[in-house]
């Protein structure tokens, strides 16, 4: 066995141990794995264009063994490769200007907001957008119900079993509640950001959802996306937040 064929064996090995990995660990913490799969990569790569056993093995068959590497790789990176291309502003799609905001969802979700601030009860809910929260929602309690505020509402209570954690909205359904999010690793924020608000920016910082953040001891509402955090804002001020993210796909 040849160094090309070598590391392409281990690639696919690894890259299947990967994705059962996925569905229990964070997104975080595979990182180092993915970058260990990223250099099986470049190492078959190499030896396939390289490695003098070609001359002596058909080029064909190397070439057809190695391209379903190259489409399980770009897999493995492909909310890297999303985020990337959102941030490069690459992402914008020909209907997208003329999308409407989901009006419903808009609605419950204020609905819910609002009570919850109200009585200062601490919430954490996540809209999912272009990239995916499947890593997070398979560590998480099913749901798979509509979204409506009275449940929203009812899952943060502090005496119910699922208030904490985080809820995913993906379209308009909750898909999951009591999920959990790895810590931002920031060292420049508030002291007044909370186990919530660092959680909420350390999503933001692995894909591009909208979180809305309630705080418990103080009752104010927070946004964070794209990396950002908006603290305390106002009812206007998360109505135009909707309005910007929550698009009909």
């Amino acid at each position: 066995m040849g160094n090309f064929d070598f590391l392409l064996l281990t690639a696919y090995l690894f890259a299947i141990f990967l994705l059962v990995l996925r569905t229990k660990v964070s997104h975080k913490n595979i990182r180092l794995f993915k970058i260990l799969h990223l250099m099986l990569f470049v190492g078959a790569t190499y030896f396939l264009l390289s490695d003098p056993m070609a001359q002596n093995e058909a080029m064909a068959a190397r070439i057809i063994a190695y391209i379903p590497l190259v489409y399980v790789s770009i897999m493995m990176f492909i909310n890297e490769i999303v985020a990337l291309i959102k941030r490069m502003g690459l992402s914008r799609k020909k209907g997208q200007r003329g999308a409407k905001t989901n009006n419903d969802l808009v609605a419950k979700l204020s609905t819910a907001v609002e009570f919850l601030a109200n009585r200062k009860i601490g919430a954490l809910i996540t809209i999912e957008r272009d990239i995916k929260l499947s890593g997070y929602v398979n560590k998480a309690v099913v749901i798979d119900a509509p979204v409506s505020s009275e449940l929203l509402a009812t899952i943060f209570v502090p005496t119910t079993p699922l208030h904490d954690g985080a809820v995913i909205i993906r379209d308009n359904t909750i898909v999951c509640a009591k999920a959990y999010y790895p810590s931002t690793e920031r060292t420049d924020l508030p002291l007044k950001f909370g186990t919530r608000h660092r959680a909420a920016i350390g999503i933001s910082e692995q894909s591009d959802a909208l979180t809305i953040v309630i705080s418990e001891e103080t009752g104010f509402v927070s946004v964070t996306i794209n990396r950002q955090i908006d603290y305390n804002v106002s009812k206007e001020t998360l109505n135009l937040y909707f309005e910007k993210y929550l698009k009909i796909k």
